[in-house]
């Protein structure tokens, strides 16, 4: 009987036959127009490595001069096709300013079939045979590159691990490697160590435990690990660790007790696998105690050794120091990080005053420095309004060049030095900076969320939303991601879930500004005025200029002329920008259908790139989009 040779790639639940050019999602096949085909599969072939644009474009269209767009196209095209409803898995990554690359575990097989298309024997591609769950399979994986590796990872078990200050035999080793269970969580929680017999300073090493040991993991590109700000919530929680990891969406947690005795301190570790509620890994530690950062330094490398996927048993990333020797000024960094997690009007002076004390106490303190400068930094935002946009850029600058000189590998400090040149209007800085912020630690969401924003100003609305999801993922209990989030969700007419997420974030903080003022903006472009207005009235003593603003235009929508007008007159009392009132102006006006009189104010703005951003998104300006002005207010501004 004829038989053919098939060639394969799978991924997630997908199966692309590259010989017969289809793609199938379990038994379906998922439609692609041929050139969105030669994409994926250019992408597939290449998984792990990024492939520049030039490079895609070169291979799609080699006889052809193209637009980069039509590449853009294939790319959010293949993504719809790949997305399904409720699955937050990412296939492809953007690498901005260069490419794309596949990041998902790719296996690739050879298969003979009849030609009535049953599979009867096969052979691997150079391929040592393994176990698969179709009978009669040999698998090969695919593995990327040395530094892009997104193979599966294992956990090696340590049962009873026991630090006396010696180097542990290999003897011990040995006869404890294998208790437990082979465990490649993708994503992990460590929450903060529960104290048995607490007083005040086992507290502070409970919650420094976690804090050291999320800092070594975080820096580790296959594993995502939620940040302190994610997990802080539950350092005296009264829930099971099982329901407290699906709320925080991932795969395992790492939980642990931290009991002192004397002079001696032991510590308990177990990694939780959420799927089943089964502990896969445990550790115990028992180790003098003579200073909180000696015995973290020592238990969380420990721990990093083994949570650490083996694929990367020597990653420098994980070489980090402890942060300071000064046990009072650790504990006011921990106390300033709770506060500017929490990161309201209210909360960020208090977080700046225990940081300024840690510092004040170790000057050489880098990452407290990194912190202070961003609290610095935010207090020059309208939504907090702590001081002037010079005063907070000038303070932010010292602080974090003071950060930079003690530690140059601080993803937070090179964070806060991108928002600087952000501000200063500086992009392509800014861009260099934040993108050094997330290769040095991708897993610090504050990077992803200020990088989109820098995105969305360079009028790149898909690669910011793909950073402002990525932060989401990354923290998604706190209010600022969601926020943020919605936000930019706004911008791209996708209202229901920019509510969503607004919602979401003031369950987690109930006074935020930002997400009550995206929630109102949302509400109004559905028509849902009293739900608008009523979210606006919320936060109108916190900047009234601001929401007297959002009130005039959702009354515009609304066909109450009167009220506003009334709205722009109260708004103009507190609003002494020129550039704001110009576009706030433009913007109610359209609203109420007066384009002359829009399109008069569009013409008295300056060219701020925050205004040309808004006038490519803004939902605001739909009403006169269409107009042949608007289009000739974007051409002159060289907007595309």
């Amino acid at each position: 009987m004829n038989q053919r040779a098939l060639h394969y790639y799978e991924f997630g639940r997908f199966r692309l036959n590259a010989t017969e050019r289809l793609l199938q999602r379990g038994s379906d096949l998922v439609p692609l127009t041929p050139k969105v085909f030669d994409t994926l599969l250019v992408l597939v072939e290449n998984n792990g490595h990024v492939v520049e644009k030039t490079e895609l474009m070169q291979q799609l269209w080699p006889d052809s001069f193209v637009e980069e767009s039509s590449l853009t196209q294939n790319i959010s095209l293949l993504r719809r096709a790949l997305s399904e409803p409720g699955d937050d898995c990412t296939y492809i990554e953007t690498i901005p300013k260069r490419g794309y690359r596949f990041v998902a575990e790719v296996h690739e097989r050879n298969e003979l079939a009849n030609e009535n298309g049953n599979e009867n024997s096969f052979a691997p591609a150079n391929a040592t045979p393994v176990a698969h769950a179709y009978p009669g399979y040999i698998a090969t994986t695919r593995q990327p590159p040395q530094s892009h590796k997104r193979t599966n990872t294992y956990l090696t078990a340590f049962s009873g691990c026991l630090l006396l200050g010696v180097v542990i035999t290999f003897a011990y080793w040995y006869r404890h490697k294998n208790v437990g269970e082979s465990f490649a969580p993708k994503s992990v929680a460590v929450l903060p160590f529960k104290t048995i017999g607490g007083n005040s300073e086992n507290d502070q090493l409970g919650l420094g435990m976690a804090d050291a040991l999320i800092i070594k993991l975080s820096r580790l590109d296959q594993l995502t690990v939620l940040p302190t700000s994610s997990v802080f919530r539950y350092a005296n929680r009264d829930r099971d660790v099982v329901s407290i990891g699906k709320d925080l969406g991932v795969e395992g947690v790492l939980d642990g007790t931290v009991q002192r005795d004397g002079d001696w301190v032991r510590v308990t570790a177990q990694l939780i696998r959420l799927r089943d509620g089964k502990t896969v890994w445990s550790g115990k530690f028992d180790e003098r105690y003579s200073s909180i950062f000696s015995l973290q330094d020592s238990i969380s490398e420990q721990l990093s050794v083994s949570l650490r996927p083996q694929v990367a048993p020597n990653d420098p990333k994980l070489k980090v120091s402890h942060l300071t020797d000064n046990t009072e000024a650790y504990q006011s960094y921990l106390t300033g990080l709770y506060f500017w997690n929490r990161r309201t009007k209210e909360n960020l002076p208090k977080a700046i005053e225990h940081l300024e004390r840690a510092v004040s106490l170790d000057p050489n303190f880098a990452h407290a420095r990194a912190i202070l400068a961003d609290c610095y930094y935010l207090t020059g935002q309208e939504e907090y309004g702590n001081a002037t946009p010079e005063e907070a850029v000038e303070r932010a600058s010292v602080a974090v060049t003071k950060a930079l000189e003690l530690d140059d590998t601080l993803s937070e400090a090179h964070t806060v030095k991108a928002g600087i040149k952000l501000s200063e209007r500086q992009f392509d800085e800014a861009a260099r900076e934040f993108q050094r912020a997330i290769e040095l630690n991708p897993n610090y969401a504050t990077a992803h969320v200020r990088y989109a924003y820098c995105l969305f100003y360079q009028l790149n609305l898909e690669d910011a939303l793909y950073h402002m999801r990525r932060a989401q993922q990354l923290d998604p209990t706190s209010p600022i991601t969601n926020g943020a989030l919605a936000g930019m969700l706004f911008d791209a007419h996708d209202f229901d879930s920019s509510i969503e997420y607004s919602k979401r974030a003031l369950e987690l903080e109930p006074h935020s500004f930002a997400a009550r003022l995206n929630l109102g903006e949302a509400y109004a472009q559905k028509r849902m005025f009293t739900e608008a207005h009523e979210a606006f009235d919320t936060v109108r003593e916190v900047n009234p200029g601001y929401v007297y603003w959002e009130k005039a235009y959702a009354y515009g929508l609304e066909g109450k002329r009167d009220d506003a007008v009334r709205c722009m007159a109260e708004a103009q009392k507190h609003d002494s920008g020129l550039m704001r009132i110009h576009f706030s102006y433009a913007q109610v006006y359209a609203a109420m259908g007066e384009k002359d009189k829009a399109f008069e104010e569009l013409n008295s703005m300056s060219n701020a790139r925050f205004i040309q951003a808004a006038l490519k998104f803004d939902p605001a300006f739909d009403p006169i989009r269409n107009d042949p002005r608007f289009a000739e207010v974007l051409k002159r501004r060289g907007i595309n």
